[in-house]
C-alpha cells in the first residue's frame, strides 16, 4: 500500500520544529471503525474553513457526514501517514512559523491528537526510518558569512520520531552540493532497497557561491546586475537566480540513517530536473515500483526559464520523460528512456504518483507545453495511467463532466488509487477509485463537506 498526502495547491516544503507538547486528552471523535479489523480509513475534510478528520470503513461507497462526528483538527497543508500508526498534519504558513499535530486511533477507534509542534517554512517532506522528516533550504548562521557578508545556504533537516514524539535536527551545506557551485533543494523522499532516494534540484548560485566558486559560473551574463523579482522569486545583485543546468537530473542515494552521511549522486543529461513545479514549489516525481526499481520522472519544467530584459537565464529544451534506477544499482539505467510527450495526448507532465506494480498515475497539462510555459495551473486536470513496463499511457475515463478540480493528493490501496474530486454542480466532493489496468474511474465515498484534502488508513493503537 502507498499513501500520498498534501494539497495540490499548497507550497512544497520542509519543516524545522522548535517545540513539541503532548496533548493526548484534547480531541476525540465518535468511532466509525471496523472492530473486526481494528483499522479505518481516515478522511481529511473542510467545512466553512474548519478542518476535520473522519473515520470510515470504506472509500468505495456511501456518504459520510462531518456533522456531529468529525474530529476538528488543524488546517494542515500536508498530511503524512507513518506506518499506518500516526497521521501527521503540517501547516505551511507562507514562510513564517507553522504549526503541526499528530493523530492516532485509540483502542475504541476514536481519532485522538497525540502531539503538537511548531516549525519553520516547508519545502519537502517524507519518511526516513522511524521518523517523519522535513527538509528545507535556508540561511546558515551569520558566523559563516564570507568577507563580503554573504551567508551560505544550508539544507535544514528535522526528524520527528513517530514512536516517542522526540525530535532532532541537523544541517548540511546546500552550496556546491553537486560540485557545480549551485545551491540545491530536495524534492521528495523515497525509501526503497534499504536506501533513501531524493531528487536534487539545482537552484542557481547565491552571492556566496559566486564569490567562492567563480570558476563555476558558466556565463558572467547570467549574474544579476541588480536586485529584482518578488516574494519567493526575488533575487539579489551578484547572484545567479536560476539554475545553469535545467537539462540535468540528479538523484542522491543515502545508505545510512541520516543526511549527515555523504550520499551517492547519480545524474543524467537525457532528462531535465526531476520534479514537477508550481512557482517555488517542487513536487515529488520519483517513486519506487513494487520490485524496488526507482522511476525518475521529469516534467521538463526547465523550458519555462525564459530570459528577460533584466535577467538572463538558461532555458531548458528537454521534454517530459522518465528513466529508472534499477533495484540493486546506483546509476541510471541507460537502456530505459521514455519520452512521455510522444505518448497518449502528448501533453507535458505536471505531477505523478505510484499506484501498484509498475503503474503510475500522471497528472498532465491539459493545454500541453504551452500551458506550462504560461504558468497556468487551474486547468491541470488531465489524468492518465503510465505502465512503465509496457511504456504506454492510458487516459483516465469516468470522471464527472462538470469536474472542478482535485481536492488532495491520491491514495493508493489494494491495487487501485483514490483521488478526491470536486464538481461545479451541487454535488458534494467524492473519492473516485481508478483501476490502473483500464484507466476507469468509479465514484466512491461522498463526503458532505466543502473540500477533501487527504485519505489514508490508520490501525488502532492499543
Amino acid at each position: 500500500m502507498k499513501l500520498f498526502s498534501s494539497s495540490w495547491a499548497s507550497l512544497m516544503a520542509c519543516l524545522t520544529v522548535f517545540s513539541i507538547t503532548s496533548c493526548d486528552d484534547d480531541t476525540v471523535s465518535s468511532s466509525n471503525t471496523d472492530s473486526s479489523t481494528k483499522s479505518a480509513y481516515v478522511v481529511a475534510a473542510t467545512v466553512d474553513g474548519t478542518s476535520y478528520l473522519l473515520s470510515t470503513p470504506s472509500l468505495d461507497e456511501g456518504t459520510l457526514s462531518v456533522k456531529g462526528r468529525g474530529t476538528e483538527v488543524i488546517s494542515a497543508s500536508y498530511w503524512v501517514y507513518k506506518d499506518e500508526n500516526y497521521l501527521f498534519g503540517l501547516v505551511y504558513n507562507k514562510g513564517g512559523n507553522g504549526t503541526g499535530a499528530s493523530y492516532y486511533l485509540d483502542a475504541d477507534g476514536n481519532i485522538r491528537e497525540r502531539y503538537t509542534y511548531e516549525y519553520n517554512r516547508i519545502t519537502t517532506y517524507g519518511t526516513f526510518g522511524h521518523n517523519v522528516v522535513t527538509v528545507s533550504t535556508g540561511n546558515a548562521s551569520s558566523s559563516m558569512a564570507d568577507a563580503d557578508g554573504n551567508i551560505p545556504q544550508m539544507l535544514l533537516f528535522n526528524y520527528l520520531n513517530a514512536n516517542d514524539g522526540s525530535q532532532s535536527s541537523e544541517s548540511i551545506m546546500s552550496e556546491n552540493f553537486l560540485g557545480n557551485g549551485e545551491k540545491v533543494h530536495f524534492s521528495g523522499l523515497v525509501e526503497a532497497n534499504g536506501c533513501l532516494y531524493t531528487s536534487v534540484i539545482p537552484g542557481g548560485m547565491s552571492c556566496y557561491g559566486v564569490n567562492k566558486w567563480p570558476d563555476m559560473v558558466t556565463d558572467p551574463n547570467l549574474i544579476a546586475s541588480a536586485d529584482g523579482g518578488s516574494a519567493s522569486s526575488s533575487y539579489k545583485a551578484g547572484e545567479i537566480p536560476s539554475t545553469q543546468y535545467p537539462d540535468m537530473a540528479y538523484v542522491a542515494i543515502y545508505s545510512g540513517s541520516s543526511f549527515s552521511e555523504k550520499p551517492t549522486i547519480v545524474s543524467t543529461d537525457r532528462m531535465g530536473n526531476a520534479c514537477g513545479r508550481m512557482r517555488s514549489q517542487y513536487y515529488q516525481t520519483i517513486w519506487a515500483a513494487d520490485n524496488g526499481d526507482v522511476y525518475v520522472f521529469s516534467s521538463g519544467y526547465g523550458r519555462t526559464a525564459v530570459s528577460s530584459a533584466d535577467l538572463n537565464k538558461v532555458t531548458g529544451t528537454l521534454p517530459s520523460s522518465v528513466m529508472r534506477i534499477k533495484a540493486g544499482t546506483k546509476e541510471f539505467d541507460d537502456s530505459y528512456y521514455v519520452n512521455l510527450e510522444n505518448l497518449g495526448s502528448q501533453h507535458a507532465l505536471y505531477r505523478c504518483w505510484h499506484i501498484t506494480g509498475n503503474t503510475f498515475l500522471l497528472q498532465l497539462y491539459t493545454g500541453g507545453v504551452d500551458e506550462m510555459l504560461k504558468g497556468q495551473y487551474a486547468n491541470v486536470c488531465e489524468l492518465a495511467i503510465f505502465n512503465a513496463v509496457d511504456q504506454t499511457i492510458t487516459p483516465v475515463d469516468g470522471l464527472p463532466a462538470d469536474l472542478a478540480g482535485f481536492g488532495g493528493e491520491p491514495y493508493a490501496d489494494n491495487g487501485s488509487i483514490y483521488i478526491a474530486v470536486s464538481v461545479t454542480g451541487g454535488d458534494f466532493p467524492a473519492f473516485y477509485r481508478i483501476d490502473p489496468s483500464t484507466g476507469k474511474a468509479t465514484k466512491g465515498l461522498s463526503v458532505e463537506a466543502d473540500g477533501l484534502t487527504s485519505a489514508g488508513k490508520l490501525v488502532v493503537m492499543e
